[in-house]
């Protein structure tokens, strides 16, 4: 074997129940780290993604999801364009959450602990790879434990969204291990087998991706674990490679392709919203500007796994700033952690020993989502390194497993190894069920990394002072709000601020807000709207008709601006404009019974008393509040005392 340390005799023979044993710890220390977050509740994109998503309901029809987006449907149909949003394909993680919800219940806390059996899952095939590949327990068993209990790992267990990395990672791990039992058959073995074991690899593959994209890190751990196997030099190592392992590789590649396929099927036709610049400017950027930040977020996403502080759940405008001239001293010390880190690899290649796989993997991983290839629409997210620490705790479990084999001839040395590895791994448990803490909810989370990180985040103020409006803190919403528009002014904090300033009554502070958010974005049709009701409590029905005008040329088919817009051209006495609008509004939502009222009393008015009398009856055949019955029924014993003793033709119902 070469590029690795050759597995000792005795440690080939280590006894099954020890690698159990390690499993069992593995288990412990996990559920220990994260059992807190059972009693979370929904946080930050859990709302739209899991709790208010049709998709994600007991009741959702599971073939359904798999010709469906991953975004598709979390807001209502009514109020946004569905064509219009960032397209992501995952269905199973969606499925997910509809069979916890079938099978365990609703609500947060069968889906918080799907999440952390998940993880403990993720920790253990680790343990089953490490110990396959290198038939070393100790090494397997600790790159097990500091995975499952790595602070890194809070945003991807503690929020239900990380689902999709959870996911990702059960499917590429396990394809990794069926490669790895592809790899150690015997040649002489049945054909049937190595096929069998190398589609099984694409089978659990192609789950993976059906999670997250992210399971593409399946293959340059594949094939970087696969070289450190393969006998010879040079070619003849490469030689080796591909004949062991190129079943696994069609396989896998047909499975990638499908779901590639499936993907763009989903994509096809749809307007993809472009990166917003306030979440990553790097997408705005030069390419120097992004490779040298990319640089930056390389060495910080390595560095954070060995200190992982502090932790927030966003990274946005500015908490990062673009590096713009070569001067930047967090370029020169982004290139110093990068040269300590190479130097690293390229010496634990040189003594062959596994460590180099897991740097590899892990400056590769993190290197995929810095922005070198393409931008995200992040500039730094804790979430995706979830599958790159794999690397990490290999790397880790091999220092581990140095420093216990460099005591062996001093008994008191090794318990004091034995204790100062067992102290790290408590402490960094301890640290992770400290952060989980703060995922309870959307307010604590966002609150707790902005007294921990950086407060240039927009995004961070911005979803603070929303959390505030939310729980009724107005005045400090306000100023939360305003922090984000000095930062930089955006059209939805505008929005939110003019939300907070009606709330507090403050009808000419919150008119002003609206009109920034409608400038700085003309195209939005809930600015509008925003703004038109503002102008009609304010009294001025003409302006606030205007908007609403536009906002309808925005979104023809949006029931509740017909509406509203019928109650802007009643007061103005325009009866007729008022009755075209509620009759649009309700072909759009036939169902609301109190349109059908208005739209009776407006008949009434216009001397229409049987069109009048069609939309009562059309009140009562549903199920109306009972004063809203009771004052239909009223109105149609009036409507019955004043008819004329002669017959009259049957009325036509309202054209919708």
């Amino acid at each position: 074997m070469t590029g690795t340390d050759q597995p000792t005799a005795s440690q080939k023979k280590t006894p099954i129940w020890v690698v159990f044993l390690w499993g069992l710890l593995i288990s412990v220390l996990g559920w220990y780290s994260f059992e807190k977050t059972l009693t979370h509740g929904y946080v930050i994109d859990d709302v739209g993604i899991v709790e208010s998503n049709p998709n994600a309901a007991a009741t959702a029809s599971l073939p359904a999801l798999f010709r469906k987006h991953y975004w598709q449907d979390t807001y209502p149909t009514d109020r946004v364009d569905q064509n219009i949003h960032y397209q992501h394909y995952r269905p199973l993680a969606i499925a997910s959450y509809v069979l916890v919800a079938r099978s365990l219940g609703n609500g947060p806390a069968p889906q918080h602990l799907v999440n952390v059996a998940l993880h403990i899952v993720v920790s253990w095939l680790i343990l089953w790879v490490v110990y396959a590949w290198l038939q070393e327990a100790l090494v397997a068993g600790l790159a097990g434990v500091v995975f499952v209990t790595h602070p890194l790992h809070t945003e991807v267990v503690a929020m239900l969204v990380g689902r999709t990395e959870l996911l990702a990672a059960l499917g590429a791990l396990s394809a990794l291990g069926l490669a790895l039992a592809a790899w150690k058959l015997p040649s002489e073995q049945p054909l049937w087998q190595h096929w069998l074991l190398a589609g099984g690899a694409a089978l659990c593959l192609f789950a993976g991706w059906l999670g997250k994209e992210s399971a593409v890190l399946f293959f340059p751990l594949w094939l970087l674990i696969g070289w450190s196997c393969a006998p010879g030099t040079g070619w003849q190592r490469l030689g080796a490679l591909a004949e062991r392992g190129w079943r696994t590789g069609i396989a896998c590649a047909v499975s990638t392709a499908f779901f590639w396929y499936l993907h763009q099927r989903i994509q096809s036709g749809v307007q993809i919203v472009p990166i917003d610049f306030a979440m990553n400017p790097l997408a705005y950027a030069g390419w120097w500007e992004r490779w040298a930040t990319g640089l930056v977020l390389l060495a910080k996403y390595l560095v954070m796994h060995l200190w992982p502080f502090p932790l927030q759940v966003d990274y946005s405008f500015d908490s990062i700033p673009v590096v713009t001239m070569w001067r930047d001293r967090r370029l020169w010390s982004a290139v110093a952690v990068l040269a300590a880190a190479g130097s690293l690899l390229v010496v634990s290649y040189r003594r062959r020993s596994p460590a180099w796989v897991g740097l590899a993997f892990l400056v590769g991983g993190a290197a995929l989502f810095s922005h070198f290839i393409r931008p995200f629409g992040f500039v730094f997210a804790e979430r995706v390194m979830y599958l790159p620490s794999v690397g990490y705790a290999l790397a880790a479990a091999v220092g581990f497993r140095a420093l216990w084999n460099s005591t062996a001839s001093r008994p008191w040395a090794r318990w004091l190894a034995a204790g100062a590895i067992a102290l790290l791994i408590g402490q960094s448990a301890r640290q992770t069920r400290q952060e989980s803490v703060f995922y309870r909810d959307s307010l604590t989370a966002v609150a707790h990394s902005l007294a921990v990180g950086n407060q240039r985040s927009v995004w961070l103020w911005q979803a603070y002072g929303t959390e505030l409006l939310n729980a009724g803190r107005l005045e400090e919403a306000i100023a939360a709000l305003e922090r984000a528009h000095t930062i930089l002014p955006l059209a939805e904090t505008c929005a939110t601020l003019a939300k907070a300033h009606l709330a507090l009554g403050n009808s000419d502070a919150a008119r002003e807000a609206a009109q920034e958010a409608v400038t700085r974005d003309p195209t939005w049709m809930p600015y509008r709207e925003l703004f038109g009701v503002i102008l009609f409590e304010a009294g001025q029905l003409d302006a606030a008709a205007a908007q609403f005008e536009a906002a309808l040329v925005l979104a023809p088919e949006d029931a509740k601006l017909h509406a509203q817009l019928a109650v802007i051209r009643q007061r103005q006495g325009q009866t007729s404009q008022a009755i075209r609008h509620y009759e649009q509004a309700l072909r759009f939502q036939p169902d609301e019974l109190r349109w059908w009222a208005a739209l009776g009393r407006l008949h009434l008015a216009a001397g229409n008393p049987e069109r009048a009398r069609f939309c009562y009856r059309q009140v009562l055949e549903g199920r109306p509040d009972p004063a809203l019955r009771d004052a239909v029924e009223q109105q149609l014993k009036d409507l019955d005392a004043q008819r004329q003793p002669f017959s009259s033709p049957a009325p036509k119902p309202p054209q919708h």
